[in-house]
């Protein structure tokens, strides 16, 4: 039997995830998941692949929907109330996709710019914001990479660590939902799941990139290049790249929590790799 064990937002495309014992599914994501983005003066998105800084900026929420961001370098923090944004739109683009990003104003365009050491602006996803996933065109995502929800097995981080010349840290996949099953990368099998009330429909390997080298705590990279280094051996998927984790989409809305079960509804052919360790 698998069961939840960690649920994670990440309110800002990039920042430090924030854990969460409850957490409110939407179709396009949990909520406040990956509200915010940071473009640069052209409106393409910039993360940490190439700001690792990015990494480490801490958000903590205060009330419902107000943000105070600290940084270990800079000074002050940054408080974000989407009551007082700007009310322009700004034209922008993530992963090919134009999308309008809500401008949230010019002091925190300063306090970014000043973090990573080059002009950049933040757009918040609002009401006249849109975006949908590429495969499955009737479900919505915010400023996630691909797909409103990523699904993590804490077996599947066991059995990489099991041959990796160094261990790696599951924050480093950045998951929505994490849990724990009896048998590594099982959740490549599962096609339709419960947990709690909701059901989410597995629509694919999620492909990783190099963000997932940066060490969470000092966001620096990983001298041996891993976890990539190993998942290149025994989970590359044909020409599409490394794989860890699955991309979800909900089936309806509702709560999920820590200890939740999760239920297998029906199951499907996984991705073929070859293990050459």
């Amino acid at each position: 039997m698998s069961a939840v064990t960690q649920l994670y937002i990440y309110p800002i495309k990039s920042v430090m995830g924030i854990p969460q014992h409850q957490a409110q599914v939407s179709f396009s994501g949990l909520l406040h998941d990956r509200r915010y983005m940071l473009i640069d003066m052209e409106g393409k998105f910039i993360t940490a692949r190439q700001f690792p800084a990015l990494s480490l900026v801490h958000a903590l929420p205060s009330t419902t929907d107000v943000l105070t961001l600290t940084h270990q370098q800079m000074p002050e923090s940054l408080i974000l109330r989407p009551s007082s944004f700007s009310d322009h739109y700004l034209s922008t683009q993530i992963w090919g996709d134009d999308v309008a990003g809500r401008w949230v104003d010019q002091h925190a365009d300063e306090w970014f710019s000043q973090l990573l050491n080059t002009p950049v602006k933040l757009v918040f996803f609002g009401d006249k914001s849109a975006r949908y996933t590429s495969r499955r065109p009737d479900q919505p995502v915010a400023f996630a990479d691909g797909y409103p929800f990523l699904l993590a097995n804490e077996a599947s981080l066991g059995e990489l660590n099991r041959t990796a010349l160094e261990q790696t840290d599951m924050r480093q996949f950045r998951p929505n939902i994490v849990v724990a099953a009896d048998t590594p990368f099982i959740e490549d099998s599962w096609h339709r799941i419960r947990i709690g009330t909701v059901e989410f429909e597995n629509v694919k390997p999620c492909v990783r990139c190099v963000f997932t080298t940066l060490n969470p705590q000092t966001a620096e990279r990983s001298p041996n290049g891993e976890p990539l280094r190993t998942l290149s051996k025994f989970r590359r998927w044909e020409k599409k790249g490394v794989t860890f984790g699955i991309n979800l989409v909900a089936l309806n809305e509702g709560i999920i929590e820590q200890g939740d079960k999760v239920e297998v509804l029906t199951w499907r052919e996984p991705e073929q790799y070859q293990d050459l360790r």
